[in-house]
């Protein structure tokens, strides 16, 4: 891994964000670990850490060829904001961002009822969130945002992590939402992150032992997509 790689997964595992424990997916699967990015941008410092690494993987590998940040409700908004921040503040892009509304707005700016951002026509988007489990959120929630606007584009779907598993048909998520013309861009894979951090010591603990390693191996047996 590359060193803001590194860098991501020490700060999820201490901030918490990165849970390692057996968790119930929405999918009724029972996760050895969860990811919750809340926890990972909840104070001034943890947002700055989040977005860094976001920025960063914009910079090194999905490339700049992209006019607009989404951030999905809710949990994509504060990281849409403060990715655009970083990458202005550290690299000098300035690129637009926003988010959408749970429920369309009746009353206040027009232009605004089911989108809050500075849009337009033919824009290239790139959308951010956490993780992809199953990807009919994500795909559900681009359809919305290009009904609302001319001949926009998808430049595609940046997660913190990649699941690598496998959707309720047998097939990588990631596969599916390809073949469907969504590009998906992780920081990291789930993979890459239990290898790196099996029996390797952190602020004096060791996240991942043995015992947590193979309950996720037994998992991704069942699940993964390799």
């Amino acid at each position: 891994m590359k060193g803001y790689q590194e860098r991501f997964v020490i700060h999820l595992v201490t901030a918490g964000a990165l849970i390692l424990q057996p968790t119930k997916l929405k999918s009724g699967r029972i996760s050895p670990y969860y990811m919750s990015l809340r926890r990972a941008v909840d104070s001034g410092q943890k947002i700055v850490e989040t977005a860094n690494a976001f920025a960063e993987e914009i910079v090194s590998r999905v490339g700049l060829d992209f006019d607009y940040i989404h951030g999905p409700a809710y949990a994509g908004i504060p990281l849409a904001a403060a990715t655009a921040s970083a990458l202005w503040k550290d690299h000098g892009l300035d690129k637009r961002w926003g988010y959408d509304r749970k429920e369309e707005k009746a009353y206040g700016e027009k232009g605004q009822e089911l989108i809050v951002g500075d849009l337009r026509d033919a824009d290239v988007v790139l959308i951010q969130d956490d993780v992809v489990t199953t990807g009919k959120t994500k795909m559900d929630n681009w359809q919305k945002i290009e009904s609302l606007r001319k001949n926009i584009k998808l430049k595609g779907i940046m997660i913190a992590i990649d699941r690598e598993e496998l959707d309720e048909s047998g097939e990588p998520t990631n596969t599916i939402l390809e073949k469907a013309g969504y590009n998906v861009y992780p920081i990291l894979k789930i993979t890459e992150v239990f290898d790196w951090l099996r029996g390797r010591e952190i602020g004096g603990r060791i996240y991942v032992t043995d015992q947590v390693y193979g309950a996720f191996k037994d998992y991704f047996a069942l699940y993964g997509a390799d």
